[in-house]
C-alpha cells in the first residue's frame, strides 16, 4: 500500500513539473507583450535551456535584449537564428538595423544585401542599403539601390532625398530640381527637401529662389549656420543688406571656419557705408583666411585705410594683396599711395614704372603713371643739384 501511494505522488509531481515547464513559454510571451523585457529575457533563456530548437524563442530573446539595449546578446540570438534559417526576415532585419545604429556600415551592408537577395521587391531594404552605401562613399552603388527603391515606391521621401543629394554633388541641378519638386508636391512642408532645393538654386546663382525656399521653412526650424550663410549671401545679391546682416550674424555660431561669413558681413556693411564694421569683418576674414580670397581682404582693407588717409596701413595691405594676387593695378595704387606718403619719391617712381610695363589695360592709369613718374624723376634730379 505504501509503494502504491508513493507511486501516485511521483506521478502527480511529474505532471506538476510538466505543467510548470509548459507555463514558462506562455509566461515569457506574456512578459514580453506587457513590456517587462527583463523578465521576458530570463524566461526565454529558460525556454532555450529546456529546448534550444524553437527558433521563435531565440527571436523573442533577441528582441527582449534589443529593447533593453543589450545589443551583444541581441546580435548573438539573431545570429543563431540565421545560422539555421538563412532567410529569416526578422533576424536579418534586426541585425542590419543594429549594425547600422552602431555605425558598423560594412556589416549593415552585408545584412541589407542578404535581405534584398531574399526580398528583392522590398523598397525599404533597397533604400536602407543605398543609405549605407552612401555613408561608405560608394556613390554608384548607392544610386543603384536608391533608384530601385524609388521605382518600387515613388512616394518615398527618403529615396527622393538621397537621389537628389547625389544629383547635387554631381552638379546635375536640373535633375535634382525636377526630383525635389516632385518630392515637395508630395510633402510641401518637408524641411530637408526645401533646404536641398534652396541649396540647388544657390549653386545655380538663382538667389531669389534660394531666399524663397529658406524663408519658407524659417521659423518652423532654426536654420543651420550653413543655410543662414546661404540666405545672408543671397540677400546681399538682391541688395537687401540689412536683412543679410541679420542672417549672417546667426551663421557666425558655426564653430568651423568663419572666413566667408566675415567676408559677406564686411561686404554688406561696406554697401551700407558702415566703414567701422566693414573693416572689423574684413580683418576677421583675414585672420580666418585659408581661401584664395585673402588678396580681396587685403585690397578692401587697403581701400578703407587709403580713404581714411592712413597711408602706411594702406601701403602694407596693398603690398600683401599683390603678394597673393599680383594684380597689376595694385602697383598703380602702391605708386599713388607711396607718392603721398614717402619723402623718398624713388619708391613711387619704382611702382609707377612697374605698372606702366604691366599688361593692365587702363589707358588713363597708364598715362597718369608715366607722366607722374617723369615728374617725380625731374623732382629727384633737381633736388640733388
Amino acid at each position: 500500500m505504501k509503494d502504491y501511494l508513493n507511486g501516485i505522488v511521483l506521478i502527480l509531481l511529474t505532471f506538476s513539473l510538466f505543467a510548470q515547464d509548459n507555463d514558462i513559454p506562455q509566461a515569457a510571451h506574456i512578459a514580453y507583450d506587457s513590456g517587462d523585457y527583463a523578465l521576458a529575457f530570463d524566461l526565454f533563456n529558460q525556454c532555450i535551456t529546456a529546448d534550444s530548437t524553437v527558433l521563435s524563442h531565440h527571436e523573442k530573446l533577441g528582441l527582449s535584449a534589443y529593447r533593453m539595449g543589450m545589443l551583444a546578446q541581441s546580435k548573438e540570438a539573431f545570429s543563431h537564428v540565421i545560422s539555421i534559417d538563412t532567410s529569416n526576415q526578422l533576424s536579418l532585419t534586426q541585425l542590419a538595423s543594429i549594425y547600422e545604429q552602431e555605425g558598423n556600415t560594412p556589416k549593415a551592408v552585408k545584412y541589407y544585401t542578404q535581405l534584398i537577395k531574399y526580398y528583392p521587391d522590398n523598397a525599404i531594404y533597397n533604400r536602407k542599403l543605398a543609405q549605407n552605401y552612401a555613408k561608405a562613399g560608394a556613390i554608384i552603388d548607392a544610386f543603384k539601390y536608391y533608384n530601385t527603391a524609388h521605382k518600387l515606391n515613388p512616394n518615398d521621401i527618403f529615396s527622393i532625398k538621397g537621389i537628389s543629394e547625389i544629383f547635387l554633388n554631381n552638379q546635375q541641378y536640373e535633375d535634382a530640381d525636377s526630383l525635389l519638386n516632385k518630392g515637395i508636391n508630395l510633402d510641401t512642408t518637408n524641411i530637408d527637401l526645401n533646404q536641398l532645393l534652396a541649396r540647388s538654386k544657390y549653386k545655380q546663382k538663382d538667389y531669389d529662389s534660394t531666399i524663397y525656399y529658406l524663408k519658407k521653412i524659417n521659423g518652423r526650424v532654426d536654420l543651420s549656420p550653413y543655410f543662414n550663410k546661404l540666405l545672408g549671401y543671397s540677400l546681399i545679391q538682391i541688395d537687401s543688406f540689412e536683412q543679410s546682416i541679420f542672417y549672417l550674424q546667426k551663421a557666425l555660431s558655426d564653430n568651423g571656419n568663419k572666413e566667408y561669413v566675415h567676408y559677406y558681413l564686411a561686404t554688406a556693411y561696406d554697401n551700407l557705408d558702415d566703414e567701422l564694421n566693414s573693416e572689423h569683418h574684413y580683418t576677421k576674414a583675414l585672420e580666418e583666411g585659408i581661401s584664395p580670397n585673402v588678396a580681396i581682404y587685403h585690397k578692401s582693407l587697403a581701400k578703407i585705410n587709403n580713404d581714411r588717409n592712413k597711408l602706411r596701413e594702406a601701403i602694407d595691405h596693398y603690398r600683401d594683396a599683390y603678394r597673393y594676387d599680383e594684380d597689376p593695378v595694385l602697383l598703380f595704387y602702391l605708386g599713388r599711395a607711396s607718392d603721398v606718403y614717402y619723402k623718398d619719391k624713388s619708391i613711387a617712381v619704382n611702382y609707377y614704372k612697374r605698372y606702366t610695363k604691366s599688361a593692365h589695360d587702363n589707358d588713363e592709369y597708364k598715362r597718369y603713371a608715366l607722366s607722374r613718374a617723369n615728374t617725380l624723376l625731374e623732382f629727384i634730379h633737381q633736388s640733388k643739384q
